[in-house]
């Protein structure tokens, strides 16, 4: 019988199934498939490609390129340069890409030696570190050991034998009360702060400077103390060429210092009038 072949339940034979429909229901062409890629939500596009962008930065990141391979260290002198490196969290090799030059700075300036720090990267493989180090300018005693104490009143640690720098009546449990007489003598030119004794304070918080020649000096409150330094030295250029007798020297007026025999300047109101007033003083030291 010509015409299609069919079972006697009347339904077509296999073979004719499958000429008539050559694909199994429910499966795509390759076309298809494809077409349905580009109909991915944009979301899934977007995640593939930052997956696939992360995927290579990071291996980018982690290659030999940014490996440490210059580290400059500048303004240490107490602090030697593998010490300043372990404080920052330095090592030759490290990745420079991550590291957080910041985070470094800070924990430099955690160590009492180090006033200020600054880090800097230079991509791909150079890292600097500059800092600036506290320096001991007066002493306290403490026991049969010495404190050493910078400008700003912070207790840079203790030694055995005595510096030799001024001395400050205080107590080093207490750095607040030690910033002023630090202060006075911080800013001084070695020339001058070799000729400082000690430096205490009144009972109203005025600074008295005791000379090694015993000469007080009533240096007043802790401020103009560039100005007073400079006067201080000028008066003790001047007595050292003339020989002149002088018992103190009053800077609690810096632009018109004054000096003169006695322990201290002479009541106002006396007979004996004024004190003397000091001559010009020079640069300093």
């Amino acid at each position: 019988m010509s015409g299609s072949s069919t079972t006697l339940s009347g339904e077509p034979s296999s073979a004719t199934s499958k000429a008539a429909s050559p694909l199994r229901p429910g499966r795509a062409t390759k076309p298809e498939r494809l077409e349905r890629r580009r109909r991915l939500p944009w979301w899934v596009s977007i995640g593939i490609a930052v997956g696939v962008v992360a995927g290579g930065g990071a291996g980018v990141a982690a290659s030999p390129l940014f490996h440490a391979r210059s580290i400059e260290v500048t303004g240490a002198a107490h602090l030697d340069r593998s010490q300043v490196l372990r404080l920052a969290g330095l090592s030759p090799g490290m990745n420079v890409l991550w590291f957080d030059a910041g985070a470094a700075a800070r924990r430099l300036e955690g160590d009492r030696w180090i006033a200020s720090a600054t880090v800097t990267r230079s991509l791909p493989s150079t890292v600097r570190v500059s800092v600036t180090e506290r320096s001991p300018a007066a002493e306290v005693k403490v026991g049969s050991r010495w404190a050493l104490v910078a400008a700003d009143g912070t207790i840079l640690g203790r030694v055995s034998s005595d510096p030799g720098l001024p001395v400050l009546e205080g107590s080093i449990g207490n750095a607040r009360s030690l910033r002023p007489p630090a202060s006075v003598v911080g800013g001084m030119a070695p020339w001058l702060r070799s000729r400082v004794r000690s430096v205490s304070a009144d009972s109203k918080g005025s600074m008295v400077i005791e000379l090694a020649s015993g000469v007080q000096v009533l240096f007043g409150a802790p401020s103009d103390i560039a100005v007073k330094d400079q006067a201080l030295a000028g008066i003790l250029r001047w007595q050292a060429g003339s020989n002149a007798p002088i018992g103190y020297i009053d800077l609690r007026a810096p632009l018109a210092p004054s000096a003169g025999p006695g322990s201290g300047p002479p009541d106002l109101t006396a007979a004996d009038g004024k004190a003397a007033p000091a001559p010009a003083t020079g640069t300093g030291a």
